[in-house]
């Protein structure tokens, strides 16, 4: 696939954009202290939300001056957010000081699916061992919005309700270390998951009401305290969903 200039529209908090070409308004940002760091933060947010929602696919490249004026900020907030994401292996630089999107290889992408059971897996179960019924069922919401959607043909909406949903597992796992794990595991993945998604393919509609029974049955092992089918459950699902997408990619069976 060619690489490709993402959008730059609709970015969270952004005032009225500059004409395209005018440089970044220099000065016009804090460039030190807490007010500085809280737009940095604000520009991470939204940039990570372009990968979350699979706006940006693999091989998306952007400048950092066309984000810093697509955005109406100074560069320096924009370079911060960018040095947080390359360090978390969401992008790489780019010549001509740039950014993009890496492509993930067979190889890397069994590896982080491999950690995927693990992580998810354990988060699962964890949530089922806390008893929360109430909690767990919030997830229900989520699997909702989805049975209204066609995976692929909605893409950033399926990309924005599959993401919160598996954070929201995570989240119920009560552990602050696996949920910035997982966190920070997602932005290695979901650009893959949306170019795997968006691939010409019929919508298939039996994978798509399997899939959201099988997250269905797991939320309910969850609500009944069960760990052991909570955890096996995430594992089938993730299974599942390994194939599906790998199928789309013309990638060979998984053995």
């Amino acid at each position: 696939m060619a690489a490709r200039e993402p959008a730059d529209g609709g970015s969270a908090g952004a005032a009225s954009a500059p004409r395209e070409g005018a440089p970044p308004r220099e000065g016009h940002p804090p460039t030190e202290g807490p007010e500085a760091r809280t737009l940095a933060q604000r520009v991470y947010e939204t940039l990570e939300k372009r990968i979350l929602d699979g706006e940006w696919l693999p091989e998306s490249k952007v400048s950092l001056r066309t984000l810093a004026i697509s955005l109406d900020t100074s560069m320096q907030p924009v370079r911060e957010a960018v040095g947080r994401l390359i360090d978390a292996a969401a992008l790489r630089s780019a010549p001509g000081k740039a950014i993009r999107v890496p492509r993930l290889d067979r190889r890397t992408a069994d590896e982080i699916w491999s950690l995927r059971f693990l992580l998810e897996g354990e988060a699962a179960a964890r949530f089922a061992a806390r008893k929360r019924p109430a909690e767990a069922r919030q997830l229900y919401t989520y699997t909702k919005a989805l049975r209204a959607m066609r995976f692929g043909a909605d893409l950033q909406p399926t990309m924005r309700r599959m993401m919160a949903w598996n954070l929201a597992l995570a989240t119920g796992s009560g552990s602050p270390i696996l949920i910035d794990i997982i966190r920070r595991l997602r932005l290695r993945y979901a650009p893959f998951v949306a170019e795997a998604l968006a691939e010409e393919a019929p919508f298939d509609l039996e994978f798509h009401q399997f899939t959201l029974h099988m997250q269905d049955e797991l939320v309910m092992a969850i609500e009944g305290g069960d760990a052991d089918a909570a955890r096996h459950l995430r594992g089938a699902d993730l299974r599942s969903f390994q194939r599906y997408l790998y199928a789309r990619k013309s990638w060979r069976p998984i053995a």
